[in-house]
Formats: structure tokens, C-alpha cells, sequence
């Protein structure tokens, strides 16, 4: 009965998973795409104003339980992006796992990279904007701002090294966090799967490059608006917060952490869980292809369909897309695939079906397009006793279309053309394959090149047979 190819190796199903959600990421429009890292930039600034919030004035709790707290309402940040759907820069880098397995160039990987981050810059300095007007710095006497530039301040003091090794450990954590998600469609378990990492990034002082984009602007723009008065109220001179300038952050800061980042999420959890898992490509393509001509030992007059059956086919899932079917094809010799949810056929893929699909995605874009909108309807279900004499005259021609009648059984248009012309005309949609059905399970496919190879085969028997007599 019908079964799954055996010789195709099965994944990793977090690394299958993580490839399927970047491509997906990669394949949105950049409207999409930019406008949803607008969010994200938006969300981080927010956690991170959850973040001030709740350590300012908390002077008298001990360190590390401050931190920890801390990192704890931080995790909110991760939680938005990844409930919500947000395109977060730092989790991003992920692309590199189709990049890394040939499914995804490496110009539109970093174009869609650029995207994201221009959307994050957006978002974090939209939010800073929105908390000045609201004059959310000048809270607990100016206290809240006060931390601002200060946590800001210490961001600053890093050497370059420092700094790209801090946004290394944090994106490791941050990408470790996402990457666990995949394990599960429950949005209230991704979000408690985000938390601890999160949480342990912040609570250690690890950099991350769009939370910084939000705090160091934020903490400059203080820094740089702030009255005589509000100095005065906290007693503190503001030539100590004098090396908050953008040059500062963006060269000792913003420039290595995001290069930390990169490595971090990219190479050590993306790169490197492809490298254990991943680096066999699940597309075989050292297969041996069938032989052109089956053998077989009856006259094809008693043969039925069950003895020409092929009870192994090519199926493929809904979601396998465009470009890795095709590249099945090629390896297996087929001619079709068939489509197959939960064990039961949805439809068939033949050559020309992928070769449209191809063009509609501008022959740029089949790795985004799922089988599913390419497949076409089974038209041929057999039964496994039909004689594979009459399978080929169904799949050869549509006879109501090379003979057509009326309502009342009379020939129509029957002198129009000749009989060649007309067969051309009336070649059946759909005739890649047929399914066999016997006692209402699936046994198998017949696919209209093997069919045509035995048809073939027992005609040129045939002609030779009366040559020799």
C-alpha cells in the first residue's frame, strides 16, 4: 500500500521548523516585512521602558535579585515580537540556516537583514519621541531619566572587543530562546519558552543591539533637552553624562554589539545546529532512476493496473515547495508527484504544473511557493482490477471531447478535422498519473510515462512478431 518514500532521511524537526520560518520571514513583501520591524523596534522599547521602570529607585534591593527582575519584565520584549509576529533584527540572523542549505541566496539574505533593521531604527527612536513628549524622564523627581542615562552611559564604556563579545552571549541566549519556540504552536508556551533566556541576557549586562538603539538615543536626548531644573532637582552636574553623544555610541557600541549579535544568533546557534543536523540535503539526488521499459510476463491484453502499480511513488507534502519537488523529480525520474496530507492523496504536481508555478513566482521565487497552490486535482482514480489496456485509452484521449454527442446520442462536429487533429485536441487534463484504489484504500499510482514504456514495449513485440511470420 501507499507509503512514504523510505530513502528520504528525516531532519531535524527544530532545524526544519527554524528553515521553514525563515523562509517564510524572507519571502514577505518589503512593505510587510518593514512595517513589522517598525513593531518589533516599538515592542523592545517598550520592555525596555518596563526595564527602567522597575529598577529605578530600587537602590536598597540586593543586586542581583534587582537584575534578575529586571531581566524578568524585559522578557515582555521577546514575548510581543514573537506572539505578535514582529521581524526582530537580532532574531533575524536565523536566515542564515536557509542560507547555509542552498535555499536562500545570500543577497537577499542580507537585503531582508537590512529591511528588518532600518524597521527596528524606526520603531525604537518612534517610541523615543513618543516617551519625551509624554515627559515620562521626569518621573520620581527626574530619577527615571536619571537611570536612563546612566545604564546608557555604562553602554558607552565598553572597549570594541567588550562589546562584540556582550552582544555575542546575548544574541546566543536571545536566538536559543527563539529557537525553542519552534518546538511548539502554543503562543502562551513560545512566550514562556522566551522568558529565562531573556531574563538571564539582561540580569548579566549582555548587549543587544536594537534594545540600544532605543536606550542610548534615549538617554542622549535626555541628556541634551534637560533643563537647568532638572539637573538641579537630582543634584547632579551633567558634564557627567558628556561622553552621550551619537558618534560615541555608534562607533563603541552600536557597531560592534550588532557584529556580536550577528555572530551569536547567526553562527552559534543558526550555523551551528545546521552543521550537526542539517548538513545532509534532504533531496537525494544520487537516486537510480526506473528503468524506461517494466518487464513482464503476461500479454498486456490480461494485464491490470495493481501488477503495473508503482506502490512506492513520490508524495510530497502540501507545504514542500515549488523548487524542492522539482529537484525530487529530477532525482527520482518521476514524472509527477503526488500530494499527500495524513496519509491521504490531495492532488498531483507534474512537470508542466511546476513550470507554471515557476513562472507566476518570476522564476525568482519557487523555493516560497508551496506545492499546494501549484497542484491540480486528481482526475484519474482506478480501480486496481481495470485492465491497463482501458487506463491507457482514458488517459490517451477524452472521448466525449474526440467523439461528441448530443443529448439524444448523435454524432456532433464527428467530420470536423481529422482523427488525428482531434485526439491532439482532446488530450485529458490530469494524465500524469492515475491512483489505484483497491478496496477503497490507495495501493499505489500509475504514471503515464510507465504506462506509455509497456504500451510501447508490447507494440513493438508486436510488429516484429509479424515481420518475422
Amino acid at each position: 500500500m501507499l507509503s512514504l518514500v523510505a530513502d528520504k532521511p528525516k531532519g531535524d524537526p527544530l532545524l526544519m521548523a527554524a528553515e521553514k520560518a525563515a523562509l517564510a520571514k524572507a519571502s514577505k513583501p518589503t512593505r510587510v516585512a518593514f512595517s513589522l520591524a517598525v513593531l518589533a523596534g516599538i515592542y523592545i522599547g517598550i520592555a525596555f521602558t518596563f526595564y527602567i521602570t522597575v529598577v529605578t529607585g530600587a537602590g536598597d534591593m540586593p543586586w542581583g535579585l534587582s537584575r534578575l527582575l529586571g531581566g524578568l519584565v524585559f522578557s515582555l520584549g521577546l514575548i510581543l515580537v514573537v506572539v505578535g509576529g514582529a521581524e526582530l533584527f537580532t532574531s533575524t540572523v536565523l536566515t542564515v540556516v536557509p542560507w547555509a542549505s542552498g535555499r536562500l541566496a545570500g543577497g537577499r539574505m542580507l537585503a531582508h537583514w537590512g529591511r528588518i533593521y532600518a524597521g527596528n531604527i524606526v520603531g525604537a527612536l518612534t517610541l523615543v519621541g513618543l516617551l519625551l513628549m509624554a515627559g515620562q524622564p521626569d518621573l520620581l523627581g527626574g530619577e527615571w531619566g536619571l537611570k536612563v542615562m546612566s545604564v546608557a552611559g555604562h553602554k558607552l564604556e565598553h572597549s570594541f572587543g567588550q562589546a562584540v563579545a556582550l552582544g555575542v552571549l546575548c544574541n546566543l541566549l536571545v536566538c536559543l530562546g527563539v529557537w525553542m519556540t519552534f518546538a511548539t504552536e502554543n503562543p502562551a508556551a513560545k512566550a514562556a519558552l522566551v522568558i529565562l533566556p531573556v531574563a538571564m541576557f539582561v540580569s548579566a549586562g549582555f548587549e543587544h543591539s536594537i534594545a540600544n538603539l532605543f536606550l542610548v538615543p534615549l538617554g542622549i536626548a535626555i541628556h541634551q533637552l534637560a533643563d537647568a531644573s532638572f539637573w538641579t532637582a537630582l543634584g547632579v552636574d551633567p558634564a557627567q553624562f558628556s561622553h552621550l553623544t551619537v558618534r560615541n555610541f555608534i562607533v563603541h557600541n552600536l557597531i560592534p554589539v550588532t557584529l556580536g549579535n550577528v555572530l551569536g544568533g547567526g553562527l552559534f546557534v543558526g550555523l551551528f545546529h545546521w552543521w550537526i543536523h542539517g548538513q545532509r540535503n534532504p533531496i537525494e539526488t544520487n537516486l537510480t532512476a526506473p528503468q524506461g521499459v517494466p518487464t513482464m510476463t503476461k500479454p498486456l491484453s490480461q494485464l491490470t493496473v495493481a501488477e503495473l502499480a508503482d506502490t512506492q511513488p513520490l508524495m510530497v507534502a502540501p507545504d514542500a515547495n515549488v523548487a524542492e519537488v522539482t529537484a525530487q523529480l529530477m532525482a527520482r525520474g518521476r514524472g509527477a508527484a503526488l500530494v499527500v496530507r495524513d496519509g491521504k492523496p490531495l492532488g498531483m504536481a507534474d512537470e508542466q504544473d511546476l513550470l507554471q508555478a515557476c513562472y507566476l513566482a518570476n522564476f525568482e521565487d519557487a523555493q516560497f511557493v508551496p506545492v499546494e497552490q501549484a497542484m491540480q486535482p486528481l482526475v484519474f482514480t482506478v480501480d486496481a482490477s481495470e485492465a491497463v489496456t482501458k487506463l491507457a485509452c482514458r488517459m490517451a484521449v477524452d472521448e466525449d471531447k474526440m467523439y461528441p454527442v448530443t443529448d439524444g446520442g448523435y454524432l456532433t462536429s464527428y467530420n470536423i478535422g481529422t482523427l488525428e487533429q482531434r485526439a491532439k485536441d482532446a488530450v485529458p487534463v490530469g494524465n500524469a498519473i492515475a491512483v489505484v484504489m483497491q478496496e477503497g484504500r490507495v495501493l499505489g499510482v500509475v504514471e503515464k510515462r510507465k504506462l506509455l514504456a509497456l504500451v510501447a514495449g508490447a507494440l513493438t513485440a508486436s510488429e516484429d512478431d509479424a515481420q518475422v511470420a
